[in-house]
């Protein structure tokens, strides 16, 4: 198990400061499928669609006062010394896509297990030519192997100075509701069972997200 250098002080320094810029800039607009989610003590598992790379600071401010460590793709580590520097402070878990590193997998079960809540974009990539990519069932491996509650979200990804975030959060999931009974499955079939309903669940809060805004 790789230790973490995560930074409290850090994390909620970097937070602090960066909250009002961002609120500017982003003007977050929260709704709920049913009834507003609030965090406890419970760790819980922020699942969501994946469009943009402020889609991570969004999270960050709605989830204020939660510990939210995101799983982070390797190239955003490489992008210099300052930025490996701050994403390991600020607690994000690093995912080495090109070395088929799955260790980030036990790396957010340790987080979940020690109470602290972990971001997740299964998309894994940002979408090209407006085409999403599927979601991967390393969400569904944590999500079991943790029993941590998944919390959906999805934001449509309209950012900037004189634009608007909106943003749909769901109802809290387990791994196992997402199974449709059907508990008896080999384990391959029931994490392609979970992830497949999983999507579906995040693009239905985009279906709904968009009737309201009656889009």
């Amino acid at each position: 198990m790789r230790r973490f250098r995560q930074n409290m002080f850090l994390t909620y320094y970097f937070k602090v400061t960066g909250f009002l810029p961002m609120w500017v800039f982003l003007k977050p607009s929260i709704r709920y499928m049913n009834s507003k989610f609030k965090p406890g003590k419970q760790p819980f598992i922020l699942v969501s669609n994946h469009l943009s790379l402020l889609d991570m600071p969004l999270y960050w401010i709605r989830f204020f006062g939660t510990n939210l460590r995101f799983t982070v793709a390797e190239v955003m580590f490489n992008k210099g010394r300052y930025m490996n520097w701050m994403l390991h402070r600020m607690g994000c878990i690093k995912v080495d896509r090109n070395a088929y590193d799955f260790s980030f997998i036990e790396d957010s079960i340790d987080c979940l297990d020690r109470g602290e809540s972990v971001g997740i974009f299964p998309s894994s990539r940002l979408p090209v030519d407006g085409k999403p990519f599927p979601f991967k069932p390393s969400v569904a491996i944590i999500a079991l192997e943790s029993d941590a509650m998944i919390l959906p979200c999805y934001t449509d990804g309209n950012y900037g100075l004189f634009k608007r975030a909106h943003v749909m959060i769901g109802d809290p999931v387990k791994a196992t509701d997402l199974l449709e009974g059907k508990t008896d499955l080999p384990k391959t079939e029931q994490l392609k069972l979970i992830t497949k309903n999983l999507e579906k669940l995040v693009d239905s809060l985009g279906a709904e997200l968009k009737r309201r805004l009656g889009r």
